[in-house]
């Protein structure tokens, strides 16, 4: 832990973000008071590994005696914030799982009542991003609930969405931003992620205008792309006996105790 310590928290390795009603001549007296005696080198840097390109659905069932419901995790590679097609990821991700009126919530939520809170997130790390399908639900409805967040999937791969649909979806995804920016704390939100991804400094000023500038055709390219249906991973948490088949239906599976020792 020294080690780690010694080697990361250093000046050549940190960004300090300021926002309020401040004069910046004191500010910077300040801040050299505090942190003017700080030294360190800057971390060597590492040629990062790939992470694994599965081929095919792999189920990964991790098995907890007498869980009253099960908590459902897809995933596949994605992309991260630096990538000239994130703005696309983000609003398909809007429309599938993202935001309250999304495909998924609507069906397996409000339609069929299969779970309280289905969410999908396009996570995007420093050099790698990743998406994400999350669920609770029964132990009974596994099986249908995989079977439709696959379905909202592979719509989004196979039509493209409607005009109206997008407006909606742009209006919200705008509108979130916007509101960010309302309070100190967000704006410095919206800062530290330009520095940290290493944004250009006008990604602010003009990301409303890229997501309205999006069409139902970015959409589907960007589900097609990214929402790989075909060779996402699948977590499965529960009760083993009631899970287990259906968990089955939808790839090779792997089960595990939650430690994360295979189990026969």
């Amino acid at each position: 832990m020294r080690t780690l310590y010694r080697d990361f928290y250093t000046p050549e390795n940190a960004v300090l973000l300021l926002v309020g009603d401040f004069g910046p001549p004191r500010i910077q007296h300040g801040i050299e008071k505090v942190f003017g005696c700080w030294s360190g080198k800057r971390p060597v840097a590492h040629e990062p590994l790939s992470p694994p390109s599965p081929h095919g659905r792999c189920v990964y069932l991790v098995h907890v005696p007498g869980a009253v419901q099960a908590q459902i995790l897809c995933g596949c590679r994605a992309i991260t914030r630096k990538h000239p097609d994130w703005i696309k990821l983000a609003l398909t991700n809007s429309l599938y799982g993202g935001a309250f009126n999304s495909r998924l919530v609507m069906n397996i939520r409000e339609d069929k009542g299969y779970t309280y809170s289905p969410r999908s997130a396009a996570n995007a790390l420093r050099q790698f991003g990743y998406f994400s399908v999350s669920a609770a639900v029964r132990n009974e409805v596994v099986a249908a609930s995989l079977t439709e967040i696959f379905y909202e999937i592979d719509k989004l791969r196979s039509l493209p969405v409607p005009e109206s649909e997008l407006l909606d979806a742009q209006n919200y995804l705008t509108g979130v931003f916007s509101m960010g920016l309302a309070t100190q704390s967000g704006l410095l939100s919206q800062i530290s992620t330009l520095a940290l991804n290493e944004l250009p400094d006008e990604y602010l000023e003009t990301y409303r205008q890229k997501v309205r500038a999006l069409i139902p055709d970015d959409v589907l390219a960007a589900a097609r792309t990214y929402f790989d249906s075909a060779n996402m991973q699948i977590v499965v948490v529960g009760d083993r006996e009631k899970i287990e088949s259906q968990a089955a239906l939808f790839g090779e599976l792997k089960t595990f105790d939650a430690r994360g020792n295979p189990v026969s």
